[in-house]
């Protein structure tokens, strides 16, 4: 838990490994300064990822 916590990782707005963990649950990024919610430990959960594969393939479906 500790190693994945304060690892880096990459930010989903600019594209750098520059994403860091501020709090429990809030991580920042220090290349284009956005500030995301997400997991404890880790910058994604298993729930977020289902969630938008969900989202996703309900956009796909309304769009044909």
């Amino acid at each position: 838990m500790e190693i994945s916590q304060h690892a880096r990782y990459t930010c989903q707005f600019c594209g750098k490994d520059s994403v860091k963990r501020t709090a429990v649950g809030i991580w920042n990024c220090k290349g284009c300064g956005k500030t995301t919610a997400g997991g404890a430990w880790v910058m994604t959960t298993t729930a977020a990822a289902t969630v938008r594969s969900t989202v996703r393939r309900l956009r796909d479906m309304q769009e044909i």
